[in-house]
């Protein structure tokens, strides 16, 4: 068989793989054959781009397949966007052949290692698929670097070919469906000499038969009979059923949860425009909430220094990703999102590009985070997720009441301040507002605070959820 038919047959395998990927809106095809990963993938693509819009990320380097199929001589890719801040709309190419299917090329420089195969911009990515129902698809190679760390960020992991490779811990794995095993061959007749008695066993056989017939026609009298009685009681009988066993009965079914997008869709194109320094310091966001400009000179208050410095050892700083956005407004979570427990809205710093973090939960150790990303994906209230570890927070009150927090969280909210509490050892609440990697992140929403009066204290974070 040629290059040429194996790639096709590849292909053609992903296009009968695609309908597992009809959930998901990111995914990882990996393969110990890069070309074989690449036709996968674009086979899924192509499959998937009927009915929604796909882009296919090329992590292998400059993958053939690929560079046949771009529409454009502009060289850049992933390697210039990740590294040196290009665009990802000016990277992605439409895909020949296919109008809603786009191509991310590697780029000018070596894309397999891992300051690409790791880089934090991949759960940016995927969480920016889920919010507008699209699907992003990373074909990579396994061996290298930060694998692991790429599968965690998109969110699933699509292993092809016949060389099988460790699926990274936690992530999900889409596998191909088993082949429906053969049916056995139906035994053949067995040929037999005629018998002196074959006569009388016939004869036997039809008797047997027209008794057979004569006991089902009584059987279905009596059912017919039944279901005619049965019929005058039929409403009492259903009024008597609890509701979910007369909604079996009646083949009713449950309206499904309609929840598709949990946070307003944010464009691709996540990089500041280039008149964003021309802009007051201190800008009004649609909510209220003054935020200041990364890029600005405005002022700005004191040093944040931690207060509780001797409770990093209990810090909640175990969290759920759960989306980014690069304004307030498009980050937001809704109503579904932010009865969650620590919701925590962040407004962070990545170069000369601000971003705004939802973040979930606030767990002491890894292992109850990783339980709450499960819940949260069955739920499907998450399409992808990870873990990351933001133990610092702005503290805004503490020796809270249990029972005056909705109160206190609800007057902060008319002021636009995104505000959580955790409930402590004593039995007390402290309100919290962010969630922060590091205290130099905290730094954006305590400056923002102050210019609403509001004294912010930098903690490490403790307490669990109500």
């Amino acid at each position: 068989m040629t290059l040429l038919s194996l790639a096709e047959s590849w292909e053609a395998e992903g296009r009968r793989l695609a309908p597992l990927l009809d959930g998901l809106c990111s995914v990882v095809i990996a393969s110990t054959d890069p070309a074989l990963a690449t036709s996968v993938a674009l086979g899924v693509a192509r499959a998937q781009g009927q009915h929604r819009r796909v882009a296919v990320a090329d992590l292998i380097g400059e993958a053939p397949a690929i560079e046949a199929l771009l529409t454009s001589d502009d060289p850049h890719g992933i390697s210039d966007s990740f590294l040196y801040g290009v665009s990802l709309n000016k990277i992605a190419q439409r895909m020949a052949g296919a109008d809603h299917v786009f191509l991310m090329p590697s780029g000018t420089e070596a894309v397999a290692h891992a300051a690409v195969y790791a880089n934090d911009r991949w759960r940016r990515l995927a969480a920016g698929f889920f919010q507008v129902g699209a699907l992003l698809v990373v074909v990579a190679d396994p061996a290298t670097p930060g694998f692991a760390d790429l599968c965690a960020y998109v969110g699933a992991l699509m292993p092809v070919g016949d060389i099988e490779f460790p699926a990274p811990s936690g992530v999900p794995v889409i596998a191909p469906p088993e082949p429906p095993k053969p049916e056995p061959p139906k035994p053949e007749p067995l040929a037999h000499a005629p018998r002196p008695n074959e006569a009388r066993a016939r004869a036997a056989a039809a008797e047997d038969e027209s008794s057979r017939r004569r006991r089902m026609i009584a059987i279905i009298s009596v059912l017919g009979a039944i279901a005619v009685a049965g019929g005058a009681f039929w409403p009492q009988i259903m009024a008597r059923l609890p509701a979910p066993v007369a909604a079996l009965m009646t083949g009713e079914q449950r309206v499904p949860d309609s929840t598709a997008v949990v946070v307003p869709p944010t464009p691709m194109d996540t990089s500041m425009r280039g008149d964003s320094a021309k802009r007051d310091a201190l800008r009004p966001d649609s909510t209220g909430v003054i935020i200041p400009a990364p890029d600005s000179a405005a002022p700005v208050g004191p040093p944040l220094t931690v207060e509780n410095a001797a409770d990093s050892a209990v810090a909640s700083r175990y969290a759920v990703y759960f989306a980014t956005a690069n304004t307030r407004a498009a980050a937001m979570p809704d109503a579904r999102v932010r009865a969650l427990d620590a919701v925590a809205l962040s407004p962070v710093a990545d170069g000369n590009e601000q971003w705004f973090r939802v973040t979930v939960g606030a767990s002491e150790t890894r292992a109850q985070a990783e339980s709450l990303l499960t819940t949260l994906r069955t739920r499907r209230i998450i399409g992808s997720g990870s873990i990351v570890s933001v133990p610092y927070a702005l503290r805004l009150a503490r020796n809270v009441t249990p029972t005056l927090v909705p109160t206190q969280l609800a007057e902060l909210a008319n002021r636009g301040i995104i505000a959580y509490a955790l409930l402590q050892p004593d039995g007390s609440a402290t309100v919290y507002t962010g969630a922060f990697e590091s205290p130099m992140q905290a730094t954006l929403l305590a400056d923002s605070l102050r210019a609403l009066r509001v004294a912010p204290v930098l903690v490490y974070r403790t307490g669990r959820a109500f």
